[in-house]
């Protein structure tokens, strides 16, 4: 089994000069305990660093490695850094060194292409050559499979695409859990009876040419050969291509996510611009509304003035127009009045009139036509003139234009005080834009990258097409091969022939074999995969009604209630659960032994779920590191819990922004 012995950096980030941590070699947990900011990440790193070269942020983007040097030694003349792990496996010492440092030459370093990078394992006392250094780094951990080994804990939730199909992420899991439990070494196999089941499969169609009786069969056995073999090549062209084009879409990925603050930043300030743009826009309308409401305003002064003069004129009006219209209906009553007497009938009911009753309408004629005279010349007159002054002066006081400028003045007032603070949004955001790139650059680079994101997106649809395409081609053409082969079996009478023939049986028999053997080895490790992850998932989990976990094809882990359901949706902190209990599984099952660093490993849990994973470390691995920070989890209950598994403690102690110093604790102090 593989154990970490010590960690020792040099420069390496916020490590400033050299410092070490001891592991040991005795099984239990270090605890490096450090506030956010301080270098837990980037300690990850360093492990990272030395068995891969390779140093990651927390979207898996690759950092450059000029960058990680530590800053005040940096600004000191002092240049580059080294990290050195010591290691044991199963006995044997290794110390691994790698050191990035200054080519000669170059006086300041600005990037990558300015330094050197050195590689040096010893083993036991001996420095080994770069090719065996190689093989054994290789062998110790190889890079696909340390994501069960070195892990950040806030990336856990990526182990849920496992319960998805046609997931890539859930994919590239899929692939390094089978690499860590063994898998490829039964594909290869596989893989290599499949190739000599091509070289006898030739032998048997060149056999057949040579037989009469079947020598139509083997030219036609021979041509569907060449044509796989074309077919072949093309899918695996296309496999290269496809591989090559979803590598491209996932750079594009990591970029957009590491570029997604920028985006933001951008899309606020659009947002920003197009705020100032309709604000403005409205400011201008007012303005416009205030010109016109000024050249008015006076007449808000006479406002009273003619309000009463319109009264006086409304009453006046309303007299004479009251005179008129009793003059008007009598005029028509004594019209009908006059009728009737000159018929000698009365003018509503048609009655006859005898000489009382049309003396007496005579007498109310005569009254009428005094008293409901209609206007004089003179009132006709004053009445048009009362109109026309109504008519004129009600242009003057159809509102009220003081308070209609006070609402304009008020909304102009709004508007400046929302386009100033618009305008300083827009000030803070071109600021804080331009500290990466200009506006215009960004913009432009932000959107090649979606383009190119859209491109790779169709191209990698159009290869997955024709690789089914191919796929459909090469499944087509060895279903014809495999009849041709069953007839021959049959037929032709050659000794060459009839060996040709047991040969391509027996190698087809030994690649079923390898083939029912990987399925068989695959369902008998998720067996086993699936009962230890439920023993660590049952011990950690806080609801007695969950009885464990189900795998599925992908080693996707599926929550199981006792009742036999499967809980479909679950909260982020059983998803943290469900991942930790998997990668303790896959430790207890794989060829491969070895320590669990982690990085933030409580981030998502509640106190108790805490406690019960703390409890439960040293069912994961023989040599667990974590690294936390202190409100992540309370050190005096982990101390009390894990008792004597608690090997080593570590503070990562402030001296400045750019200078952490690590420091030994005993007792819980340093």
């Amino acid at each position: 089994m593989l154990k970490f012995l010590s960690l020792t950096l040099d420069n390496f980030g916020p490590y400033k000069t050299k410092q070490n941590i001891k592991f040991g070699l005795d099984d239990g947990i270090t605890i490096v305990w450090g506030d956010n900011g301080r270098g837990k990440t980037i300690l990850l790193n360093a492990f990272r660093y030395a068995l891969f070269g390779k140093v990651y942020g927390r979207t898996a983007q690759q950092h450059s490695l000029a960058n990680i040097s530590n800053w005040e030694s940096f600004d000191e003349g002092r240049y580059g850094f080294s990290v050195t792990l010591k290691m044991d496996l199963d006995g044997v010492a290794y110390e691994l060194t790698r050191q990035f440092s200054v080519k000669e030459g170059i006086s300041v370093p600005s990037s990558d292409n300015d330094y050197k990078e050195d590689v040096f394992l010893k083993k036991n006392t001996v420095f080994v050559s770069p090719d065996e250094r190689d093989h054994i780094l290789r062998t110790i951990m190889p890079e696909d499979v340390s994501r069960f080994f070195l892990f950040d804990g806030e990336l856990l939730g990526e182990y849920e695409e496992l319960l998805h199909d046609e997931n890539e992420i859930g994919y590239k899991i899929k692939e390094s859990i089978e690499r860590i439990l063994g898998v490829p070494v039964l594909i290869n196999g596989h893989t290599d009876v499949q190739n000599v089941l091509k070289h006898y499969q030739n032998q048997l169609a060149i056999s057949a040419k040579a037989d009469e009786e079947t020598e139509v069969l083997g030219s036609m056995l021979a041509n569907y050969q060449e044509e796989l073999a074309v077919y072949e090549s093309e899918y695996e062209s296309l496999k290269d291509k496809f591989e090559k084009v979803s590598a491209q879409k996932q750079k594009l990925e990591d970029e957009m996510n590491r570029t997604e603050k920028t985006r933001n930043l951008l899309h606020q300030l659009e947002r920003t611009e197009d705020e100032i743009k309709e604000k403005t826009s409205q400011k201008e309308d007012m303005l416009k509304q205030m010109r016109i409401s000024t050249k008015k305003a006076w007449q808000g002064m006479l406002r009273d003035r003619i309000r009463l003069l319109l009264e006086q004129l409304n009453d006046e009006i309303s007299r004479l127009e009251a005179k008129r219209n009793q003059h008007l209906v009598s005029k028509q009553l004594m019209s009908e009045l006059k009728g009737g007497i000159e018929r000698n009938k009365c003018p509503v009911c048609e009655q006859e009139l005898d000489r009382l009753q049309v003396a007496k309408l005579r007498q109310i004629i005569d009254t009428s036509q005094k008293d409901l005279a209609g206007l004089t010349e003179q009132e006709e007159q004053r009445l048009i003139e009362m109109q026309s002054r109504k008519a004129n002066l009600t242009k003057f006081a159809l509102g009220d234009f003081k308070e209609e400028v006070e609402n304009i003045e008020s909304t102009i007032a709004s508007l400046n005080v929302t386009i100033s603070d618009a305008e300083r949004r827009r000030a803070d955001l071109r600021k804080q834009l331009e500290g990466v790139d200009t506006v215009e650059n960004i913009s432009k680079n932000i959107s090649k990258l979606g383009s190119d994101y859209g491109k790779c997106l169709q191209k990698e649809t159009e290869l997955n097409n024709a690789l089914k395409d191919q796929e459909e081609k090469i499944t087509n053409t060895r279903n014809a091969i495999k009849k041709l082969e069953d007839q021959l079996k049959t037929k032709g009478s050659s000794e060459e022939l009839m060996r040709a023939n047991k040969r391509t049986a027996l190698c087809d028999k030994v690649m079923c074999i390898f083939a029912e053997g990987v399925d068989r080895y695959r369902d008998n490790l998720k067996k086993k995969v699936e009962k230890d992850a439920s023993e660590i998932f049952v011990s950690i989990a806080n609801e007695p009604e969950y009885s464990g976990l189900k795998i599925n094809e992908n080693y996707g882990l599926y929550i199981e209630h006792q009742s036999g359901r499967i809980i479909e949706i679950r909260s982020s902190g059983y998803e943290h659960i469900v991942a930790l209990s998997l990668i303790g599984a896959l430790h207890k099952n794989a060829p491969l032994q070895g320590p669990i660093l982690m990085d933030s490993p409580f981030g998502r849990l509640d106190p108790l779920h805490k406690e019960k994973v703390t409890r439960s470390l040293p069912m994961l691995s023989d040599q667990i590191i974590l690294l936390v920070y202190r409100e992540e989890i309370d050190a005096q209950q982990a101390r009390r819990i894990l008792g004597s598994s608690l090997k080593h403690e570590y503070d990562l102690s402030r001296v400045s922004a750019m200078h952490t110093e690590i420091l030994k604790m005993s007792g819980g102090v340093v």
